[in-house]
């Protein structure tokens, strides 16, 4: 099984430091787009610094849950912080290296894999953990701001492979998906 490997610590708070609420408003915008509802479970691969989970987390109300997933110490620890601060009792945090979530089969209403598609090593894992957790209906988003993505891109050819899962194109950046079985 591959492993991915956390950044080291220095290079992880430069990253979590350019991760402000003020540079993630296109993110922010698109989980409040309705993307996420009221009693939702949710499930942020590569959660970061946890800014965005906080959104989620305020999205699905006192009756949804957010797992906040990644595989650097320092990013749980700032997931964490931001949750005492707001007084957030729905995110629960899981530190792996192995794309393991420890969700239930069917679990999960709406996956988020946000600026970290390219990070995962693991391609195959993450698309059958993906797979195994996203509830029938549930939604995927993909989103890459590192390099614009287009219709042909890799993101669209590994999953229009995926025979239950359905593909709808937003914008240059963003990818869409609906699990239909």
């Amino acid at each position: 099984m591959i492993k991915d490997r956390p950044v080291p610590n220095f290079i992880a708070k430069f990253m979590y430091k350019r991760h402000s609420p003020k540079r993630l408003k296109k993110e922010i915008n698109l989980i409040k787009s309705g993307l996420v509802s009221k009693g939702d479970n949710v499930l942020d691969i590569g959660c970061g610094p946890g800014h965005l989970s906080l959104i989620m987390a305020i999205e699905t109300g006192r009756f949804g849950v957010v797992t906040a997933l990644d595989i650097h110490p320092l990013a749980i620890k700032s997931v964490e912080e931001l949750m005492t601060i707001n007084d957030i009792k729905n995110i629960r945090t899981v530190l792996t290296r192995t794309l393991d979530t420890e969700l239930l089969d069917n679990s999960v209403d709406v996956i988020f894999v946000l600026n970290t598609y390219d990070m995962i090593r693991d391609k195959n894992k993450l698309h059958n953990e993906i797979d195994r957790v996203l509830k029938k209906n549930g939604k995927l988003l993909i989103r890459n701001n590192k390099r614009l993505l287009t219709s042909d891109s890799k993101y669209k050819k590994i999953f229009d492979s995926y025979d239950n899962m359905t593909f709808d194109y937003k914008d240059k950046k963003t990818y869409y998906y609906k699990k239909i079985n």
